[in-house]
């Protein structure tokens, strides 16, 4: 019996998580609040919110190796503020800022000039030309000129972001089947699946909540979620077992 590739998929997720390296060498602010504060008293500058996930993302490993290179950072470095986003791991005040500005997939680029508002947007950056022509892009203020950036440009205001997150408009970072397929896939047995889940963790995430799953030893579960609105939580278990194309997991 053989596991199509979603289960590759579903093993890589339920690895545990740990701490990661996202963007580094650069000025860095803890939160949006700080950073664009920072930029305000810098008005040459902008903040720049990196979305990322895990190195089990090869888009984002790849995308952290050229901006973390000393030739794309020593010209991006002097033009912004750096807050890091882990959208594998995110705090309450993080699960708000990836609500507002709708991020679904890694990694993503968000600039934002001084007032708060978003001028530039990138999903994914193919090589260091294209990393080069959108540092000036923003740096030199260029979207100030395109009707693109002018169309694209969202206030961003981290003290009503619950509000705004409603009003947004919204930006599909859904995965395409294209981006799964790129990926290099292995099939496993359904017995070699059901060993490696045993002691894993998993994090998933539905429209409304962020939920996470332990597979424990002789298939039992444990479940534990809370609201993205900070308005509830739940805890459960139940058991889970592998299928020909997955695992599973039921009450």
């Amino acid at each position: 019996m053989r596991v199509w590739p979603v289960a590759l998929l579903l093993l890589v997720a339920a690895l545990p998580a740990q701490a990661y390296s996202f963007l580094t060498g650069y000025e860095e602010a803890p939160n949006v609040a700080a950073a664009l504060a920072r930029v305000k008293a810098q008005p040459g500058r902008h903040v720049l919110l990196y979305f990322g996930e895990s190195e089990f993302c090869p888009p984002c490993r790849e995308m952290r190796a050229m901006l973390n290179s000393d030739a794309i950072r020593s010209k991006w470095r002097p033009n912004y503020v750096v807050v890091n986003i882990d959208l594998f791991a995110p705090t309450q005040e993080e699960r708000e800022v990836i609500e507002q500005v709708r991020v679904r997939w890694a990694p993503v680029l968000v600039f934002l000039d001084g007032s708060g508002k978003r001028v530039a947007y990138a999903k994914q950056l193919r090589g260091e030309k294209e990393a080069l022509q959108l540092n000036e892009f923003v740096s030199q203020r260029q979207y100030a000129m395109s009707a693109l950036g002018k169309v694209s440009g969202q206030d961003f205001d981290p003290a009503r972001l619950s509000r705004a997150a409603a009003e947004a408009p919204r930006i599909d970072d859904r995965p395409r089947l294209r981006d799964v397929l790129a990926q290099k896939h292995e099939r496993l047995s359904a017995g070699d699946l059901k060993q490696l889940l045993a002691g894993k963790r998993m994090r998933k995430e539905s429209q409304e909540w962020f939920f996470t799953l332990d597979f424990r030893e002789k298939n039992l579960l444990e479940a534990a979620g809370s609201r993205k609105d900070g308005r509830g939580d739940m805890r459960g278990v139940g058991r889970w077992y592998v299928t020909r194309k997955s695992s599973s997991a039921s009450n």
